[in-house]
């Protein structure tokens, strides 16, 4: 057995001892048996956790969990905080006796859903990044190199055609130095074109040549890498086409009194789920099928899915030793990464099979977008075409309380037109906005440079990999 380090044990302790008796009284103010019961959950694992009785906090996590989980899944969400609370507390009594047990794999799932889940990362990160350096991954593969896009299975002619009077504007980087950006003369005009006529304007522009380099770019293609270094870890997955495009097919069947019940049990139009899984489960049932597709543009709804805006460098920091920070954002000297309210920096990543939709949408901070592997179409429209872009609120469920939380950057104003095959008879102001909208698509190496309050709408055009960078201009 091994001993839980007081690094670790103390800070768990005293939030426990912070939290559990508010808690408690709220679980009792519920008045229903399955919060009574965790009320008397907590006080036993407190009482445990006081006495350092380790080895009998098994049967106390999964009573919680059992409890907080199963109410999740059914209702889609936590009725009152205290769940959510009680959810978190339940973990770290599972975190601490599982490492005591030395299970390593058991110790970093539970760190990894209680990551995603919204427990304290000052917590979690020391003990994850202890376990996951330790860990081997007993994934095994049946090939030394499984590519994530092979360029023969890209149907190039599917792409989108870019109307050149809608382009956006590119930024060579290095183009006179043999591709290597970031010194000389040549450098420090690209970087004042950028800042000048981008940047200080807030106009979107693609730089190529700064990112062509990353080592990301060859070693994040081979699925391998990712199966056989971290195949175990628990991320989340959108399954199926987004969210929000789902609610609003409901809305509109609902709206559709003639449609009959027997076409309504056949409709398959309400198709988004999200779901924790394996890193290796997701790409072998997803990635690696959508990676051998002649036309992954047009992947059905059943076999779409992303691991979408999740801070997985965060989660497993060894991916930082893989790219360098776009070398525009390094130079500004008034810029800063971006994540919550805190100083530091976490990039952002977008890992899904081809047909991956995110509806327009705007965001509160710039952002370099950098496309790592596989290709991606996007639409921009300014600000000023806000009232012509038909956009609507999310009546979707409380953010704290959803099954994964809600992005620190999605505003609560989204379109839910389909901007690649608008009718016009319905969404008549669209023809003003499309006179105004610029579109590109994104391959490897490309950064997209998105200042904030621009709406866009993404659609990948094969399997893909990118990278969010998201920052705000002190």
């Amino acid at each position: 057995m091994n001993s839980f380090k007081e690094e670790y044990r103390v800070p768990i302790f005293n939030l426990i001892k912070n939290c559990y008796t508010r808690t408690c009284q709220d679980l009792l103010s519920l008045g229903n048996e399955d919060a009574n019961q965790l009320s008397v959950d907590l006080k036993k694992l407190f009482f445990m956790y006081n006495k350092k009785q380790f080895n009998q906090l098994k049967n106390i996590h999964e009573s919680i969990y059992k409890l907080t989980w199963n109410k999740l899944l059914k209702q889609g969400g936590w009725e009152h905080i205290c769940l959510r609370e009680s959810f978190i507390m339940g973990q770290l009594a599972g975190i601490t006796y599982w490492y005591t047990q030395n299970d390593l794999i058991k110790t970093l799932e539970i760190c990894d859903q209680s990551f995603i889940m919204g427990a304290p990362k000052e917590l979690l990160l020391p003990i994850m990044d202890e376990l996951s350096k330790k860990q081997t991954t007993t994934t095994t593969s049946t090939s030394p190199t499984i590519p994530m896009i092979l360029d023969e299975n890209v149907n190039f002619s599917k792409f989108p055609i870019i109307d050149k009077n809608h382009e956006i504007k590119v930024i060579e980087c290095g183009k006179n130095n043999g591709g290597a950006s970031g010194s000389g003369g040549d450098y420090l005009n690209e970087f004042s074109i950028f800042k000048n006529q981008h940047l200080n304007t807030m106009t979107p522009c693609i730089i190529k040549g700064d990112a062509n380099n990353w080592e990301c770019i060859n070693k994040w293609k081979d699925l391998n890498y990712f199966l056989s270094n971290h195949g175990n870890r628990i991320v989340p997955i959108e399954l199926g086409h987004n969210k929000l495009d789902s609610k609003t097919k409901k809305q509109q069947q609902q709206q559709q009194t003639t449609t009959t019940t027997a076409n309504n049990d056949n409709d398959n139009s309400i198709d988004w789920s999200e779901k924790l899984m394996k890193l290796k489960d997701f790409i072998e049932e997803y990635m690696i099928p959508s990676s051998k597709d002649n036309d992954s543009t047009a992947t059905e709804s059943s076999k779409v899915a992303y691991l979408a805006q999740h801070g997985l460098i965060e989660q497993l920091p060894s991916l930082l030793d893989d790219f360098k920070f776009p070398l525009f954002l390094q130079t500004t000297g008034d810029a800063k990464v971006h994540e919550t309210e805190e100083e530091g920096i976490s990039p952002h990543i977008w890992l899904g099979t081809g047909n991956t939709i995110t509806p327009l949408h705007f965001d509160s901070y710039d952002n370099f977008l950098t496309q790592i592997v596989g290709y991606k179409y996007v639409r921009l429209y300014p600000q000023n075409q806000i009232s012509n872009l038909y956009l609507k609120k999310d009546q979707g469920d409380s953010d704290d309380n959803n099954l994964v939380k809600n992005s620190k950057t999605a505003q609560n104003n989204i379109s839910f037109v389909d901007f690649e095959d608008t009718d016009f008879e319905k969404y008549p102001l669209l023809k003003i906005a499309n006179q105004h909208y610029t579109e590109c698509i994104l391959g490897p190496g490309d950064i997209l440079f998105m200042p904030s309050g621009y709406f866009h709408y993404v659609r990948s055009l094969s399997t893909s990999l990118s990278l969010s960078f998201w920052f705000i201009k002190k």
